[in-house]
């Protein structure tokens, strides 16, 4: 039997992680949660997470903080970070791309937007 990936779901707000978490469960991957950016990164340096999708206004440590920091960290230079964000700003975008998030999701956002994702993964 195949190993299930591990994926990390970093978000300040309960309903976003769990309805994340739901989704990335039904594709196969077990799922593990943090509240904020800081949090996140310390499970990052505790654990090889095969995918992250982080929100990107949460206290501590916002999505961008933790981004550039999840970056630095040799095990994850390849490992896809989605950012999450009702911003739907441009510059925000921007911002992410260039500190090498793998895709940006307004939210709220659907199953299908979730398949997109998927899809360029494989």
């Amino acid at each position: 039997m195949a190993e299930k990936k591990l994926a990390l779901v970093v978000d300040d707000t309960e309903i976003h992680r769990s309805l994340i978490r739901m989704c990335l469960s039904a594709r196969g991957y077990a799922c593990t949660t943090a509240l904020d950016g800081q949090e996140g990164l310390n499970a990052c340096k505790a654990t090889n997470y095969d995918l992250v999708f982080s929100d990107f206004e949460m206290p501590n440590m916002n999505g961008a903080e933790f981004l550039r920091a999840v970056k630095r960290l040799p095990a994850y230079k390849n490992v896809p970070v989605v950012i999450l964000s009702t911003l739907d700003d441009p510059a925000v975008k921007q911002r992410v791309a260039d500190l090498g998030a793998f895709h940006y999701i307004v939210k709220p956002f659907n199953a299908a937007k979730l398949d997109e994702i998927f899809a360029k993964l494989k």
